[in-house]
């Protein structure tokens, strides 16, 4: 067997994805996600009213808020270049604990249902699991 025939030796290596598949992949995943919270929303609303409507609807905001929060310092600490990652966890971590923070005030403060709420915090999975069926169908930056 020749040398050009054999297969390449160690783990088999993914390329790297071309520019516009991470955005992509990230716009199908907040479209999931805005999908599913108006189907959590419409959910709250039959069964428990306005103060459902209400839970699914903080529940999605803080998780929308909470995301796009995250892209940004994701986005800035991919482009770190030597420099210390302290910062970047630091705001990480406070972001967490503001989200905690308005998980508790909404549960405590009754400002919805806590059912409807933690179903809108489910929406994000919800959209992560419909852009991964998305990508099985269609690749991202694939041309239609």
């Amino acid at each position: 067997m020749s040398e050009s025939n054999q297969p390449p030796a160690g783990p088999r290596q993914l390329p790297d994805p071309k520019p516009g598949e991470a955005l992509a992949g990230a716009s199908r995943v907040r479209w999931g996600a805005r999908l599913s919270a108006l189907a959590v929303a419409g959910v709250g609303a039959v069964l428990w009213g306005e103060y459902g409507l209400a839970g699914a609807a903080l529940g999605w905001l803080v998780v929308e808020i909470n995301l796009g929060l995250l892209m940004r310092f994701l986005a800035r600490a991919a482009d770190w270049r030597g420099r210390s990652l302290w910062p970047t966890l630091i705001r990480f971590y406070l972001t967490f604990g503001a989200t905690i923070v308005a998980c508790v005030l909404v549960i405590r403060g009754q400002w919805g249902h806590p059912l409807a709420f933690l179903l809108g915090l489910l929406t994000f999975f919800a959209g992560l699991v419909l852009a991964l069926v998305s990508f099985v169908i269609k690749k991202p930056g694939a041309s239609k």
